[in-house]
């Protein structure tokens, strides 16, 4: 028996292992399997630098949401664990490639070519957003890759404004009007159709300056739905939907809802407030000096002063208050949102004043301010550190080990687990399942960003799933590990 024999026969064994009907085909110098009617998989052998190269091709692959109890049907794991031979896999790329056109001529009774006509494609998982103006309602959509968790509209939104302006930057010469869609890779893949890209110059680049624009993260009028499609090409863009949202078809589409509710529309702050300037002042009530209970405050007068008492409203009643902080900020930086922050009614000039609201000068003496003490070199630094357990996984033990080893070599990490799991999610809008291995770090607060960076350059997904848990009831010895532990 031939080493590509004894390859069909383990190969045909795990078909039979995972209950898949097949069907064999000898085809001049390679053999067919019609899986399940779903998959079509090629097989030959190959002399390569004197070697026996088995290739394993995926001529077709017609699997979407209809065929769930077939969702987990997948060939490269098989080959990727098959280390006897050097086999090579190849999935199938969504187009149909003139061997399988060969093939269907060859075995016409297949109807393979039929078969991809017939195929909705792959279903899609969309994020949808729309933001209305002049009652023209434009349109950006993006397709969601979910895994390790689920990924919120205003996680989505907030990345909008932004990836559009890098567009426009990068593209000055391209006519907006004449585009139907353009796309936009930004921290997500945004399509963005022409009435969203019309809305956004009238009412942001036109108006602002690109700094201005810069710090806005949130719109907040935009609305947002989900919904999904089927696209036989993942990098597809789904014009049917774009066509039904602009003609008013949405009953197919879901509910389309406010992203942000009344509560949050009224903290996002007016871009053009950004560059303005605001005096705010940080207040303690005079009934409550003996809490660390500060409220903030706009003043007009920019005499207000650290120290001096003003009169101010609180919950409908005019109250005498301590200033314990005043300091500009322009409208981007704000510690409350302008339209919510009341303005100070007016400084208390002199003591007799202050009595007619009941209070007197020393009932302010023993009031402690807080101060920021200036650096002295003579004294050493102290910080106050957080500590971790980061998680991740990955489904090869060669790229947890190598994660692993790279943070303990780099002293990112005091010490790390690697443990064997079942993991179910969502990826590419169906239910995987696969086996996989969960890594946890204990590390540091200062130490989270570069673990990230270091996981991302070495593990193999298209979305890692890293996350962090606070260790809360830490002990002093395991802190005192962890500090000596990490550099």
């Amino acid at each position: 028996m031939s080493n590509f024999e004894e390859f069909l026969i383990e190969f045909e064994k795990y078909l039979e292992k995972k209950f898949w009907n097949f069907k064999k085909y000898k085809i001049n110098n390679y053999f067919l399997y019609d899986i399940e009617e779903i998959l079509v998989i090629q097989i030959e052998r190959k002399e390569e630098f004197s070697k026996e190269h088995i290739i394993c091709r995926e001529l077709l692959n017609l699997k979407n949401e209809k065929d769930y109890n077939y969702s987990d049907i997948k060939i490269k794991p098989f080959c990727s664990k098959y280390i006897k031979e050097w086999v090579t896999f190849y999935p199938f790329n969504d187009e149909i490639t003139e061997e399988l056109k060969l093939i269907d001529k060859k075995k016409p009774s297949l109807k393979l070519l039929e078969r991809y006509e017939n195929w909705e494609g792959y279903r899609v998982v969309i994020a949808g957003i729309q933001l209305e103006d002049n009652n023209e309602k434009g349109y950006a959509l993006v397709k969601v890759h979910s895994i390790g968790g689920v990924v919120e509209l205003r996680e989505i939104a907030k990345h909008l404004l932004n990836a559009y302006i890098d567009f426009t930057i990068e593209n000055p010469s391209v006519d907006i009007e004449n585009e139907k869609v353009i796309k936009i890779t930004n921290r997500f893949e945004f399509m963005i159709n022409t009435t969203m890209a019309k809305i956004l110059n009238e009412r942001y680049l036109k108006k602002y300056s690109i700094d201005s624009l810069r710090k806005a993260k949130e719109i907040a009028d935009l609305k947002g739905f989900w919904t999904s499609v089927c696209l036989k090409d993942k990098k597809e863009i789904p014009y049917n939907l774009f066509n039904d949202l602009e003609n008013g078809k949405t009953e197919n589409i879901g509910i389309i809802y406010d992203i942000y509710t009344d509560n949050m529309k009224l903290r996002i702050p007016k871009i053009e407030d950004f560059d303005k300037e605001y005096y705010y002042v940080s207040v303690v009530y005079a009934d409550n000096l003996d809490t660390y209970n500060f409220y903030n405050y706009l003043s007009d007068d920019k005499s207000v002063k650290v120290g001096d008492k003003v009169l101010v409203n609180r919950a409908g009643d005019d109250v005498i208050a301590l200033v314990t902080e005043a300091k500009y900020y322009l409208g981007s930086e704000v510690p409350f949102p302008v339209s919510r922050t009341k303005s100070i009614i007016k400084k208390i000039e002199n003591d007799e004043e202050l009595e007619k609201y009941g209070y007197k000068p020393e009932d302010f003496a023993d009031y402690e301010f807080y101060e920021d003490e200036e650096d002295d070199e003579d004294e050493p630094e102290y910080y106050h550190y957080f500590y971790y357990i980061v998680t991740t996984l990955c489904d090869k033990q060669e790229i947890a080990d190598r994660i692993s080893k790279t943070l303990m070599k780099k002293r990112l990490v005091a010490g790390s687990q690697i443990s064997k799991v079942r993991s179910d999610y969502w990826w590419e809008g169906k239910i995987e399942t696969k086996e996989e291995f969960k890594l946890e770090f204990r590390t540091r607060s200062d130490k989270i960003n570069e673990i990230v960076e270091v996981i991302k350059s070495i593990h193999d997904y298209q979305v890692p799933a890293i996350s962090r848990t606070e260790i809360k009831c830490l002990t002093e010895e395991m802190g005192k590990w962890i500090d000596e532990s990490v550099e």
